[in-house]
């Protein structure tokens, strides 16, 4: 081994690498705070370990995506518990990012000289915010088509450009299978690429500079502004006066990296080992009851949009996105002071106290809203051509007036039938059979139904059989593992009359 690394370290000087790399000096006064970064990257290489691993098992097409998915779920060794690591570390991820670049902007360390790296973390905060909605779609189940259905929505208010943005998304006018494609190829090889690069390029800024020293070092004697032709000097004496009387990153700083890195990946597969990443009904584009739920990183942004009038909608969707990442990409031009504690910053101190504030209030706000995520159903599959007639049939001939299905009614309920009964697992308890013969005419199984006859003239034997194929995949909310116990009683022929 001795002899491979001489020969290594003759063609690649890796003992300059080494000391570029671990023995160099860190500032004095660094806390567990700055370990974020290195969290950070930590759960990018187990996204990217993961990633690879389901892609292997994953079909990127309507019609195969979410079978896909349950293949990975209920047959590939461990699958369930990659996919639940993947889905948290994607969780993981935003939170540890929007951590790091709150500890960045609390200590000032976006000012001089570090305002390129800076620049750099605002574009990796807007790359990972793409990898959730990217993501979000692979299922293809209700949730993911219906959130993307929304996303991609408010991507098109955008003025001028929003149709154009749409198609681009899209692939198309209508998510499908172009749609699925694009995000897939955006998931696994543009964002990939493009993350992996920034991060590389700010690793090797975060290396070249060194990491920012505490506040308090670099404020003592400094010229008022960060711009001040003396400020440079002042600063170049100021770190190495820190650096001189600081520790080594091997082994000192690391070994916190290592510890908190360690930490995230534990409760990773622990979240993902109890938790998992949970699978909702097949995406059904017919079904525009379903009310989706974004994850809840977006949940804020999405409660906001419900409290702008419609006129507003536009301006806000767009708007507010674009004014923040702006604000965040100039904050170090315009804010040129030397001061770098925050809490002698009072308008930083204000700002990050009101959005933080907002967030919460805009997080709760929708939490306390009671989700509807649709009319659960078991049927392995999109709903087939002839269910979906009869779930359009069941809107026309307004059966949600007198019968609820998962507690929804339709706005004004038929007084004239106030006991009708509630349909949400009606498929576990009857056959389309009995469901078909009792829509044609409800009195020959109950005389004193009020329900009234839709036989014919008033429905047709087809539009009756799709009525009850609807009816058959209510299956209430565990379909999952529901079994059905039918109870189906037909009425003894009528015998006809004597002669």
């Amino acid at each position: 081994m001795g002899a491979i690394g001489r020969w290594l370290d003759k063609r690649l000087d890796l003992a300059s690498i080494r000391k570029t790399l671990l023995d160099r000096k860190m500032p004095a006064g660094l806390t567990w705070w700055h370990t974020l970064g290195s969290a950070t990257l930590a759960v990018f290489v187990v996204q990217i370990t993961t990633g690879i691993v389901l892609a292997m098992y994953y079909s990127p097409s309507p019609d195969h995506a979410y079978d896909s998915i349950r293949f990975i779920e209920r047959t590939v060794a461990s699958g369930s518990l990659l996919r639940g690591i993947h889905h948290w570390g994607a969780s993981a991820m935003v939170v540890l990012v929007v951590a790091h670049m709150i500890r960045v902007f609390t200590m000032g360390s976006y000012k001089y000289p570090r305002e390129a790296n800076w620049i750099l973390g605002v574009a990796l905060l807007c790359l990972v915010m793409a990898f959730g909605f990217t993501g979000y779609l692979l299922p293809w189940d209700q949730k993911a088509y219906w959130a993307t259905q929304v996303g991609t929505n408010i991507a098109g208010t955008a003025p001028v450009i929003g149709g154009t943005l749409v198609t681009l998304l899209r692939g198309g006018s209508q998510l499908g299978a172009a749609t699925l494609a694009r995000f897939f190829a955006l998931h696994v090889l543009l964002l990939p690429i493009l993350l992996g690069g920034i991060v590389m390029l700010h690793l090797v800024i975060v290396v070249r500079q060194g990491i920012a020293a505490p506040p308090k070092v670099l404020e003592e004697d400094a010229p008022g502004r960060t711009d001040d032709p003396q400020y440079a000097q002042f600063y170049d004496a100021k770190y190495a006066q820190s650096k001189a009387s600081g520790v080594r990153f091997w082994p000192d700083i690391i070994a916190k990296d290592i510890i908190v890195a360690t930490a995230v990946i534990l409760l990773l597969v622990i979240l993902g080992r109890f938790f998992g990443a949970g699978l909702d009904a097949p995406a059904d584009p017919t079904d525009s009851a379903y009310v989706p739920r974004p994850e809840w990183y977006f949940l804020p942004f999405f409660q906001l949009l419900k409290f702008v009038p419609g006129s507003m909608e536009s301006f806000v969707a767009i708007g507010v996105p674009t004014l923040l990442v702006l604000v965040l990409l100039l904050l170090p031009f315009f804010d040129r002071r030397s001061i770098r504690s925050l809490v002698h910053r009072p308008i930083a101190l204000t700002s990050l106290g009101g959005v933080t504030v907002a967030c919460a209030l805009l997080f709760g706000a929708s939490m306390s809203e009671a989700p509807h995520t649709g009319i659960p159903q078991e049927v392995g599959h999109p709903l087939t051509s002839t269910e979906r007639a009869g779930r359009v049939l069941f809107d026309q001939q307004q059966c949600g007036s007198c019968h609820a299905i998962a507690g929804r009614k339709a706005p004004e309920k038929n007084a004239d039938v106030p006991d009708a009964p509630e349909l949400t697992d009606i498929g576990l308890k009857h056959t389309a059979g009995w469901m078909h013969s009792y829509i044609e005419d409800p009195t020959r199984f109950h005389p004193d139904s009020k329900m009234p006859a839709f036989g014919p003239p008033t429905l047709s034997h087809q539009e009756i059989e799709e009525l009850a194929q609807y009816l058959a995949t209510l299956r209430g909310p565990h379909w999952a593992t529901a079994q059905p116990e039918f109870r189906d009683t037909f009425p003894e022929p009528v015998k006809p009359k004597e002669k």
